[in-house]
């Protein structure tokens, strides 16, 4: 059976068998504990870590899906799109403009479910996998009601190497 509810601290012993995923990027329990402090109603069990961040100023202010991530036994069943469903009504809440996360080039599955739920190719990051092996990610984006004329899913013409970012 399946249950939504929120995230506690005694969950992190829960999801192991999520994190042993090679397609999933893993991050320790201080990392988890971090993200549980900051953004508490981000963090979604099942589980999904997401985080509000950017420049309202720049029209940048947008909640990110950090760790979408369901156990492969449970996928195909709609979690994962419940868990986005979540995240986009919580960052449209607070006046996020869009939601973006950033998934393996060749996780062809996962981009084109996130396609199917409107996301788009904003740009490509080469050798941006934190994981035991570089790979090309896509950020991908989908604009909420606060970007009126989707501006912030215009893809960027060039992808972006490691040693441009700041």
């Amino acid at each position: 059976m399946t249950t939504l509810h929120a995230f506690t601290c005694d969950d992190l012993f829960h999801f192991n068998n999520v994190n042993l995923d090679p397609l999933i990027e893993t991050y320790g329990i201080p990392f988890c504990l971090q993200y549980l402090a900051h953004w508490p109603e981000h963090f979604i069990v099942g589980y999904i870590m997401g985080k509000a961040e950017g420049s309202v100023a720049r029209e940048e202010w947008h909640g990110h899906a950090t760790a979408p991530s369901v156990a492969p036994e449970c996928r195909r069943l709609g979690l994962a799109t419940k868990f986005m469903e979540l995240l986009e009504g919580i960052s449209e809440k607070k006046g996020g403009f869009f939601v973006d996360l950033f998934v393996r080039v060749s996780n062809q599955v996962a981009v084109n479910m996130y396609k199917q739920l409107g996301y788009s190719v904003y740009q490509q990051y080469y050798s941006a996998s934190s994981g035991e092996t570089d790979e090309d990610a896509y950020d991908m984006r989908k604009a909420l009601s606060r970007d009126t004329e989707n501006k912030s899913i215009i893809p960027l013409p060039h992808p972006v190497r490691p040693e441009d970012i700041e």
